[in-house]
């Protein structure tokens, strides 16, 4: 259920600046970063948000005569299998570098009945379920939880800052996904481990990025045809519709209704940590 300070931010949004006007700011904050930061990466997942990101950093990459950054996907594990593919065939196409986010201690250590024990995990892993006031023994391989979600996403990407010494994170964030998010600025600075995250489509609404998709013929992930409008773990994603994504009543309805983390308390807990 949305807030009636939320969905007021989400009528103000929606009836805001042309999609024109969000692209050149959406480059305006981008290119700001490329000139600022020197070790970059776009948190990719392949999904809607995030690719509408790695095109608009190509395009302003293209305009400063640099080479586009490498994409980071966090690999939790739970992927589909269009999900593989489409990172494969879209960074041979565009000619940038993939790298994959695991938390292979998690990952190697799902048990009997798909449950990780505790006392199973290293220091780091043990230490990350504490800081978030996990105090059980074990928990299941999933994202559905709040200790699945950090270890498996937020920790793993925490990692890998740290493994490429990343600087700035290009990440597809926008106001209108949810309460959690609405407050978000474009350069916000984060810490455990420093770095900044640059969010250039705050702006958009979950409309816009479908035309900016079609507009730039960008390529669209196979599961959002079917019905998906939020897509990430196989276990996790729902189709809302059997409508394409794009068809569906994008204005009135929860985009993320299909997956578990859209639960508000949650959210802003898990962001408190490094979610995105």
């Amino acid at each position: 259920m949305e807030s009636e300070e939320y969905s007021v931010k989400k009528q103000r949004i929606e009836s805001g600046l042309s999609l024109e006007a969000k692209e050149d700011i959406a480059l305006i904050v981008i290119k700001d970063a490329l000139k600022r930061y020197t070790r970059p990466t776009v948190v990719w997942s392949a999904g809607k948000d995030s690719t509408v990101v790695l095109d608009l950093v190509r395009r302003a990459c293209k305009d400063l005569g640099m080479q586009m950054p490498p994409a980071l996907f966090i690999d939790h594990g739970q992927h589909y299998d269009e999900t593989m593919k489409m990172l494969e065939d879209v960074s041979k196409e565009w000619g940038f570098k993939v790298i994959y986010a695991k938390n292979e201690d998690v990952l190697n250590n799902v048990g009997e009945n798909n449950m990780i024990k505790i006392n199973s995990l290293n220091k780091l892993n043990q230490d990350e379920a504490r800081r978030i006031g996990f105090n059980g023994d074990e928990f299941e391989y999933s994202l559905e939880t709040e200790i699945g979600n950090h270890l498996l996403k937020t920790v793993a990407m925490n990692m890998y800052i740290e493994k490429y010494r990343f600087d700035a994170l290009f990440t597809g964030v926008r106001w209108d996904e949810n309460d959690a998010r609405s407050m978000e600025v474009f350069i916000s600075p984060r810490s455990h481990p420093d770095h900044v995250r640059v969010q250039p489509i705050l702006p958009f609404t979950e409309r816009n990025i479908w035309e900016y998709m079609f507009k730039q013929k960008l390529p669209v992930h196979p599961l959002y045809k079917l019905g998906y409008r939020s897509i990430d773990g196989k276990l996790d994603s729902k189709k809302t519709s059997d409508l394409p994504a794009w068809e569906q009543d994008l204005e009135h309805t929860r985009e993320r209704a299909g997956r578990s983390q859209d639960k508000e308390g949650v959210m802003e807990k898990l962001r408190l940590f490094g979610y995105m």
